[in-house]
């Protein structure tokens, strides 16, 4: 696996990334989060998404990225026409199932859970996806600002995936250094 950094270019009130632009904040679940670092992920030479981590507070260390109580959301804007849900479930499963370790067979009904409502929302190119954790412990996902998924008790999930790219074994250190750096 390969990533691609871009430099993010100021352009009036949005920024740019590799030509795909990112806007500086967002709104998730009636809270403005703001965009705190970006990266591309690119699989055998193919760009397949835009990662980015957007805060209620400036994130600059991994444990405030995985442990904390601070609104926040990785966002995923799938960039390349061969994606599939399918696709994109697997991927975030691997993900899981490496972040959870002997775990995961404890959360494999959740993770189960969570691969399907990704495939049945058809996820595809040009899609964009928030994991999204709230300062109530609540985890969620929104496929095109519309949530599809919603677990109240998602602490463990949200620590897993927000640490599959801010931890300490990322899944790639220069992703997690540009989503940690801020602007």
């Amino acid at each position: 696996m390969y990533i691609t950094l871009y430099p993010l270019h100021l352009n009036y009130n949005s920024m740019k990334l590799a030509g795909i632009e990112l806007v500086p904040k967002i709104n998730v679940n009636k809270v403005d989060l703001f965009l705190n670092g970006a990266a591309i992920r690119s699989k055998f030479f193919i760009q397949t998404y835009i990662i980015s981590l957007y805060a209620a507070t400036p994130i600059r260390d991994e444990k405030n990225g995985i442990e904390s109580n601070i609104e926040r959301s990785l966002r995923m804007q799938i960039i390349t026409p061969l994606a599939t849900s399918k696709a994109v479930s697997e991927n975030i499963q691997a993900g899981m199932k490496d972040g959870l370790g002997n775990l995961y067979f404890k959360q494999r009904d959740l993770v189960d859970d969570l691969r399907k409502v990704i495939e049945a929302s058809g996820v595809q190119y040009k899609d964009i996806i928030d994991i999204y954790y709230t300062t109530e412990g609540t985890l969620k996902l929104y496929k095109n600002e519309v949530e599809i998924y919603t677990n109240k008790d998602g602490k463990l999930f949200a620590e897993t995936i927000f640490g599959m790219y801010l931890g300490k074994n990322p899944k790639d250190r220069k992703i997690k250094d540009a989503l940690l750096k801020g602007f």
